[in-house]
């Protein structure tokens, strides 16, 4: 899944994503310029009910 996907299915913003991601809380890889993630992983955030705020 790339951004744009992730960010749709979780209802959130391409920051709330970045945070995510910067703070470990959602696993990706890189490929160019591109982060991608496992839908997997999406999933167990979901499952977790872990809150998007930052910080």
């Amino acid at each position: 899944m790339d951004n744009a996907e992730v960010c749709h299915r979780l209802h959130i913003s391409k920051r709330t994503l970045q945070c995510l991601r910067n703070s470990g809380k959602l696993p990706y890889s890189t490929l160019g310029n591109k982060c991608y993630y496992k839908p997997e992983d999406v999933r167990a955030l979901l499952d977790k009910n872990l809150t998007t705020q930052c910080g």
